[in-house]
């Protein structure tokens, strides 16, 4: 086994401009693969482990009669999103008090401290329901709101350890007061950052939910409508009225602007739970309150996800691109290896002579080819790299992610071994078949 080691070792450095070929093809190949396949991991990835897999959208359709032209989708694919009234939300949840369920919005506010001398402007999450335990966000210091709290419409609020430090000059704000809207609101809890990518809970209108960097305050959404906050984000208006606009203003009652999510432990509760929602649709409608037949939706947090396109067309259709790419790059390394190996039949020829079995000419060769797949891997990796430092230059609000972490790189390493071995094997076999006599004919 030492012997078949040594002179496999000893191979590589033979005719050393077809070595350098060789794992420089390979490196390419390896390298466009696991630029793709890292930024496909990193917008496949989870935004909520552990919780994700419990969370279902519910929608129920309230819009007005249909006209001509309406459509479930906007021009460009993406569905019209599912937004729900305050008080067919608010409705709902009561038909369903055994279960958790979220009513939320998530806008641009501005935050300031009593004296005006710091303000932020930061994304904030207006809820309806306990946001934060259902979302599991992170609490540091203090408590969340309760529903005497919500229900009284009481200012309260939770905001994030670094606005906090910001604006009141310490990490535990807790008990101070902050000027949210036309109303002073109590800081009742610190949370921690809060930032999945991408941003499952609320995805606006052409927004795959990359941007931003999480949110940092929330706080109950009637208590921050009774303060007058401008609430600037996604929504359905019927026409009555404004048609829902009045300087960037809610009109609560003619305008659909909260999404409901539902916290579902098992199928049981799914199935439960989807039976109430078509019941509470097909009640509306009877009463004269939705307009249209009953149309319901429940979807688990990863089929909105998908529904939305939070991974890109382009980025599958870049990864197929850079596998086509890697089996071009196998087809002729497998192209160099055999010419390598049939370079030295007179040599394979020899040891057959002296007693060599087929399988020792074929392990040199694989010990040959596999070291060409780890150094072609090694080799990738900077070229890894650069890939992934160019894809962060581009101007797509996911692009910032794209780094290579320690499990694709032990991935990147046994994928340039496997290739090693597989685009070895063909032409060692093919070696090792040559008649020993005719091999020594050439010498």
């Amino acid at each position: 086994m030492n012997y078949t080691l040594e002179t496999g070792l000893r191979g590589c450095l033979r005719h050393p401009r077809t070595m350098a070929l060789v794992m420089l093809t390979l490196a390419l190949g390896l390298a466009s693969v696991m630029t793709m396949l890292t930024l496909l991991s990193v917008l496949g990835a989870d935004p909520l482990p552990g919780i994700s897999h419990t969370l279902h959208l519910a929608w129920a359709d309230s819009r007005e009669t249909a006209r001509s032209g309406d459509s479930d989708t906007y021009g460009d694919g993406s569905p019209v999103p599912p937004l729900w009234k305050l008080a067919d939300a608010r409705a709902m949840q009561q038909l369903r008090p055994d279960v958790r369920q979220v009513a939320l919005v998530t806008a641009p506010v501005t935050l300031a401290s009593l004296d005006g001398s710091a303000r932020k402007q930061v994304s904030a999450a207006f809820a309806l329901g306990p946001m934060l335990p259902v979302f599991d966000v992170p609490l540091r210091h203090g408590r969340y709101w309760t529903p005497e709290e919500e229900a009284a419409r009481t200012p309260v609020v939770v905001i994030s350890r670094s606005l906090s430090q910001r604006l009141l000059g310490r990490e535990d704000g807790t008990g101070a007061e902050v000027r949210l809207g036309k109303h002073n609101f109590r800081v009742i809890g610190i949370s921690e950052r809060w930032a999945p990518r991408p941003r499952p809970h609320f995805l606006p209108a052409s927004d795959a939910g990359w941007r931003g960097e999480g949110d940092e305050v929330f706080a109950p959404a009637e208590a921050a409508l009774a303060s007058g906050i401008e609430i600037s984000s996604t929504r359905i208006c019927d026409d009555a009225g404004f048609g829902g606009f009045r300087f960037d203003q809610v009109n609560v009652e003619q305008c659909r602007w909260l999404v409901l999510w539902a916290e579902l432990a098992d199928a049981a509760q799914q199935r439960s739970y989807a039976q109430s929602l078509q019941a509470f649709a097909a009640d509306r409608h009877a009463a004269g309150i939705f307009p249209r037949p009953p149309l319901t939706r429940l979807q688990s947090m990863p089929q909105w996800l998908h529904l939305n396109r939070v991974v890109p067309d382009s980025v599958r259709l870049n990864l197929w691109l850079a596998i086509g790419l890697l089996v071009l790059c196998l087809v002729n390394v497998a192209g160099l290896l055999a010419a390598r190996f049939l370079r030295r039949s007179g040599e394979y020829g020899v040891r057959r002579v002296l007693g060599a079995p087929r399988r020792a000419i074929i392990a040199t060769c694989l010990v040959e080819s596999t070291l060409a797949g780890l150094l072609g891997g090694l080799l990738a990796l900077p070229l890894t790299l650069a890939g992934l430092w160019l894809m962060r230059q581009q101007g797509d609000a996911y692009a910032p992610l794209a780094r290579l972490d320690l499990p694709l790189f032990a991935l990147l390493v046994l994928l340039a071994l496997l290739t090693g071995v597989l685009v070895g094997l063909l032409p060692a076999l093919r070696a090792a078949r040559q008649e020993p006599a005719l091999q020594v004919k050439t010498l």
